[in-house]
Formats: structure tokens, sequence, C-alpha cells
């Protein structure tokens, strides 16, 4: 056994210098590579380091974040990614010596930065990420100001004798931060961590699978006259979704309407294409469009549980007609082998919502629950981390 760990040892170092560049690497393969190596450590990692490392697993995003508070990756960035001296860190960042050294060592055991000798550090890649100002560094800050909340997670199903949420404004977020605010209100509240997520939502969309509009015969299915309302975008954002759909077909016969809360149709920087109007709205109140062909929403309804969800739902199947469909754009977990990274947002939607990612299953009786019914389930060719299905409904 230790000679073929040691030759398995050494055929993964020698892959490991001669892998080609990052930009050449394909998605696919490399996730098959890395599902292997993660089930190769799970095979030899023994338990008391996998306990450590449940153990110590705060620690990472924590010591991320303080060191974006001093300025450790600003300093890297500044210096245009080149070593750096402990005491030129130290000239060109907040907070004391010793300080700045228990926290670069913790930072160099993350791998977050690289220790070339004593007291003399290199920056990876990650780390010029983490700077402040950048969609990566902003994804620490957004999931660090959640950790109160998980941290009393345990205490908040103790409290409730372990009951799934199901009400967005009593969630453990309103529990662990001792407020009676949705989340949303709460960003409102608290404008750098509203900037927090508005960049993470911006930096999600890098993410997304096949666009709706690529798999859905919109030109067939969403046929009206022009002074008629083709497309209701519902908390469509700063509209850019309806702005896409009016790019690809802007021939599509019909107004385009994007409806959203005030604040968020005031922040509108830019205008909108030719066609596109813009509609301050409630979703939980009754939906002014009478009679439009689509009602539009993308990932709208997973920041709801089924209670508040069903009210949206109700207001736009009492603006519909027997000519209406309801466009749900979405992700479905799977029912088995869930991705770590989907189960991980499926508990964040848990904490900070009180909602959940949905199965396909749960989509659909969702919809079932609402009064409508499911007319079809449309799919991309191939499944991403971003949206990954568009259920199609109409009355019943």
């Amino acid at each position: 056994m230790t000679s073929t760990l040691k030759t398995l040892t050494d055929n993964i170092l020698s892959a490991v210098s001669s892998l080609p560049k990052p930009e050449d690497l394909k998605d696919d393969e490399r996730m098959r590579l890395l599902d292997a190596l993660d089930k190769l450590r799970i095979a030899l990692e023994p338990p008391t380091v996998s306990i450590q490392n449940l153990c110590f697993g705060a620690h990472t995003i924590t010591v991320v974040r303080v060191a974006q508070g001093m300025g450790i990756f600003d300093a890297f960035v500044a210096g245009q990614g080149l070593e750096m001296t402990l005491s030129n860190l130290h000239e060109n960042t907040r907070g004391d010596e010793l300080l700045l050294r228990r926290v670069v060592r913790l930072l160099c055991s993350s791998n977050v930065i690289e220790e070339v000798e004593t007291d003399r550090f290199k920056p990876t890649p990650l780390a010029m990420m983490f700077a402040n100002g950048l969609p990566p560094g902003d994804a620490i800050k957004h999931f660090y100001a959640q950790m109160p909340v998980t941290a009393r997670l345990y205490q908040y199903f103790e409290r409730t004798g372990y009951k799934n949420p199901e009400d967005a404004y009593n969630s453990p977020f309103q529990f662990g931060l001792n407020t009676n605010d949705h989340y949303f209100e709460w960003l409102k509240r608290n404008p750098e961590d509203q900037q927090a997520f508005n960049s993470v939502m911006t930096m999600g969309r890098t993410y997304r699978s096949e666009e709706w509009y690529k798999f859905y015969p919109v030109e067939q299915r969403l046929q009206v006259k022009d002074t008629e309302v083709v497309l209701v975008d519902i908390g469509g954002g700063i509209g850019h979704d309806i702005s896409e759909v009016k790019a690809q077909f802007p021939n599509l016969p019909g107004r385009m309407i994007l409806q959203e809360l005030p604040h968020v149709i005031d922040s509108i920087q830019q205008p909108l294409a030719s066609g596109i109007e813009t509609l301050k709205h409630d979703m939980f109140t009754e939906q002014p469009i009478k009679g439009a062909k689509a009602y539009y929403m993308r990932t709208v309804l997973h920041d709801w549980p089924n209670k508040q969800a069903l009210v949206a739902l109700t207001r736009i199947r009492e603006a519909m007609t027997r000519d209406s469909v309801l466009l749900l754009n979405e992700n479905a977990l799977p029912l088995n082998n869930v991705p770590k990274y989907s189960a991980h947002l499926d508990f964040t939607m848990m904490e900070i919502l009180g909602s959940l990612e949905r199965t396909e299953r749960q989509w659909v009786d969702l919809i079932t629950e609402s009064g409508l019914k499911l007319i079809k389930i449309w799919k991309p060719s191939t499944q991403t981390f971003g949206s990954n299905l568009l259920l199609e409904a109409a009355l019943t």
C-alpha cells in the first residue's frame, strides 16, 4: 500500500506540473477531475483531520473578511501582484504587525496567499480577486454578513422544535439579528450590505445556463397585436432579462412591461430599449396588467416560501385570461446526489429568506396549489448552476 500511495502521489504531482493553462481547461473535464480528487481525499483523510476541518471551517471566510478590512488584498493589487515582505505589507495596511502576521499565516494555510520564504509573501490569483470593489470580494462581504444568522441556527431550531421555516417574516434571519425586518427591508437600511448583495447578484448572471428564449418557442407561442401586452417581467430588477428578450426579438408584436418595486425602478440609470415600459408594482398586491399574453418571473419565487409565493401567484392568476401563460424561469434541485453548491444555496435561502431551492416536483405542486395548471416544463440542452428550467402554466 505504501508504494501504491507513493506512486499515486508522484503521478499527481507530475500531473499538476503539466496541467494546461486555466483558460484552456474544459469546465466538464475540470469538474469531473475535482470530483475524483474529492473522492480521493475522502478515502484518505483520517477522521481527526475531517473533524478539524469542520471545526475550523468558519475561520476561512472570517480571516478573508478581516484581511479585506486591513487592506491586505488592496495592497497586493496596488503592488501589481508582486511579492511583498511582511514589513512592506505592514506599511501599506491597517493594524499592528503582530496581528498582520497572524492573519497572513492563516491566509497562507488556506491557500489564499503563498509564503515564498520567511516573511515574504505572494498573492494567488484568488487573493487578487478579494480586493475591495471587485465582485468576488463583495461575495465575501455578502456571505460574511450572514454569519450571525448561521451561528444561531441551532438556537432557532431548538426554539421552534426543529420545524422547517415557512414564513419570510419569521425565519432564522429575524431570530439571528433580532429584527422584524424582512431581509430585503434590512438591506435597504444597510447600504454597504445592499451594495455587496447587488454585486453578487450581478456576478451570478455570468454563471447562467442557456437563456430561456433559446429553448422556448417565443415567436410561435407569444403572438399578440401591437396594442396588447406580450410580456410582463415581474420582479425583473433593472431590466436585464426583458432587454435581452427585446434585443433577440425586436419585431415581436406587443408591449413589454418591466414591473419592480419603486426604489428599483428609480435606480435604473440607463434608458431601456424602445418598446419597454416600466411600472412600479408590488407583486403581492393586485396585478394591474390584465390579460397579458405572458407573465414572466426569473428566480423571483425562490426568494419566498410557499406562504408568500402563493400570494404572488394568486395575484397573477387573477389577472390572467384563457390566452395568458405564466412563465417561471427557475432552478430545480435534483431528487438525489444534490451538488454541494446547490445544497449550500438551499440552506442559505432557508436562513436568510425562510425560503428554499425547490425540486421540479415542488415547483409543479406550487403551481397546482395556486390554482393554475402546468402546460409544459421546458429545459435547456445543458444544465449548469444558473436557471435550469422554464415552467409554463395557464388557467385551469
